[in-house]
């Protein structure tokens, strides 16, 4: 076909057809044959062009450059849209792309922090402007610092900063709220709601963390912020509690599964916990115990003399009367002195201490009050004398022993109160699992590029053989008239050009069609005046 469509005769032969038609017509095949064209050549490079799949929806300008200097230095094909950010690569490089960019910590969704502040700005520059400006750089460091967190894909952060006055009066205290878009399949726990709340109370001057509030994408309250202390309390409190049957839960089924197998044994722990939390003084003395910590004695001796006694006043100032000295002192005493007494006493103070004991005692909560376990293990297997496998219950003796390797394994305390239930039963076969699902051959991003290049390669063939080549046929056709020859005279036909004229046999018109033939002869009179009398002129000459 393509031989056919460039032969010089063809083509000459179009051209001239092509001469004959009105200008109409020919814009018109000339407008379509361009448009043929170049959807042909549309098709054929979308054909060729890869599927695109989307990297990423929300690209910052800063990020999305790093994100293309890695896809070109991989030589990923990319394509990015300016208005929204969507950043699409190759379906089959999608895992390569997002792993090359992982390597290079990319998207960091950057907004910008402080270093917003240090940009130049204009010198129609207020106080207002600069507030704003710090309060938007201090709300990009908040959002990218929560970034960090494992479960949050994107967070928005908006701070209400009242401007403060220098009466208590007019004080209002800052408020702030904070969006987060959680990654796809993740949640986030009380705590580490809590922990956003008191991080953005934290860095914020004046701000309580009750005046945080959390929103997650589907618009789900997540601070609970009139929410009780208490109520706060007793969930840490449930997950506790959930935490300590899981490790006795885990220590029975560990011990018993080599006995048993890991399928043939289940157990349950529920754990009475006391959260009571007090601090207690106690101060005790043993009288039994006596010591002696001090011991003062304390004696006085006072000999007769003539010292002044009585009641003062006069006559106790008196003088003493004249005194008598002894000629030997061999038998003389204190007695015998004038007005001589004497005087003695002695005095013993004992300190003694009892044994003495002061007991601070502070009570931590979570203290196990009661454990009460509940153990179900299944027949075990034994094979008969056929070599069949039969399910055969336990013995009271091997359920006795298993009852106390569980208790041993939890810490089981008769005075706290403890049960333990060990049940040997048979278990229900689990349903047998299906097979898995074939993975549909329209999944593969392969059977798209294929199938994209089929449907371009059908498109252009429709395109060449359903539409260029009629319309060349068609252009190539020349017009049944007789065409003068230029190098002749006018009045003389080339013998192997068409003329209207040939042998026909005679036939009368129908009377329904002569004035049908007489109104076209007029009209063909009107539009072609020359060929009408080539033809008349044909006809004398015959």
């Amino acid at each position: 076909m393509a031989k056919e469509l460039v032969k010089p005769e063809n083509i000459n032969a179009s051209f001239q057809g092509m001469s004959q038609l009105p200008v109409v017509r020919q814009l018109g095949l000339l407008i379509g044959l361009a448009a043929s064209i170049a959807i042909g050549v549309y098709v054929v490079l979308w054909s060729q062009n890869p599927n695109f799949s989307v990297l990423y929806h929300q690209a910052s300008p800063r990020d999305a450059s790093e994100i293309i200097k890695v896809l070109q230095a991989r030589k990923i094909q990319y394509q990015v849209d300016t208005t929204s950010g969507v950043i699409m690569v190759e379906t089959g490089k999608v895992h390569e792309a997002r792993m090359a960019l992982a390597e290079q910590s990319l998207p960091n969704h950057s907004g910008g922090g402080f270093e917003f502040i240090s940009e130049p700005q204009g010198i129609t520059t207020n106080s207002f402007i600069q507030n704003k400006r710090y309060q938007v750089a201090l709300q990009n460091e908040l959002a990218e610092t929560i970034m960090w967190m494992s479960s949050v894909n994107n967070v928005r952060v908006h701070l209400a900063l009242p401007k403060q006055s220098s009466f208590l009066a007019d004080k209002r205290k800052p408020s702030a709220s904070v969006l987060l878009d959680l990654a796809s399949g993740r949640s986030l726990e009380d705590e580490q709601v809590e922990s956003i709340m008191n991080l953005v109370a934290s860095s914020v001057p004046n701000l309580n963390s009750k005046d945080v509030t959390v929103v997650d994408e589907k618009g789900r309250l997540l601070s609970k912020s009139d929410q009780m202390a208490g109520i706060g309390l007793s969930s840490r409190q449930l997950a506790y509690k959930k935490q300590i049957e899981k490790d006795f839960r885990n220590n029975i089924e560990s011990i018993i599964a080599p006995i048993t197998g890991d399928t043939k044994v289940r157990a349950q722990v529920v754990a009475d916990m006391d959260f009571t939390q007090y601090e207690m003084t106690q101060e005790s003395f043993n009288p039994d115990v006596p010591a002696v910590r001090s011991e003062q004695r304390v004696e006085e001796s006072t000999n007769g003399s003539a010292a002044i006694s009585g009641i003062p006043g006069a006559l106790s100032n008196e003088p003493p009367g004249a005194a008598q000295a002894p000629q030997t002192t061999k038998n003389v005493t204190s007695n015998n002195v004038a007005g001589g007494r004497s005087k003695s006493s002695v005095r013993y103070t004992i300190n003694n201490e009892l044994d003495r004991s002061i007991v601070h005692k502070r009570k931590s909560p979570g203290d196990i009050k009661k454990l009460s376990i509940a153990v179900v293990v299944d027949h075990k297997t034994v094979t008969n004398a056929e070599g069949e496998d039969i399910a055969t219950p336990y013995t009271k003796n091997e359920l006795d022993r298993i009852t106390m390797l569980v208790k041993e394994a939890v810490g089981f305390n008769t005075i706290r109160g403890d049960t333990v239930n060990v049940i040997n039963a048979a278990f229900s076969a689990p349903d047998p699992l299906g097979p898995l699902p074939e993975t549909s051959i329209l999944d593969e991003p392969w059977v798209w590029d294929v199938g994209k290049q089929i449907l371009g390669g059908l498109l252009a063939a429709i395109i060449l053989f359903g539409i260029l080549r009629p319309v060349m046929r068609n252009l190539s056709v020349i017009p049944n008239v007789a065409m003068v020859n230029e190098g002749q005279e006018g009045d003389e036909l080339q013998e192997d050009q068409l003329t209207l004229t040939g042998e026909q046999e005679a036939r009368l018109p129908k009377p329904n069609d002569y004035e049908s033939d007489l109104e076209m002869a007029k009209s063909m009179v009107v539009q072609e005046p020359k060929r009408v009398a080539q033809v008349v002129k044909q006809w004398v000459n015959e």
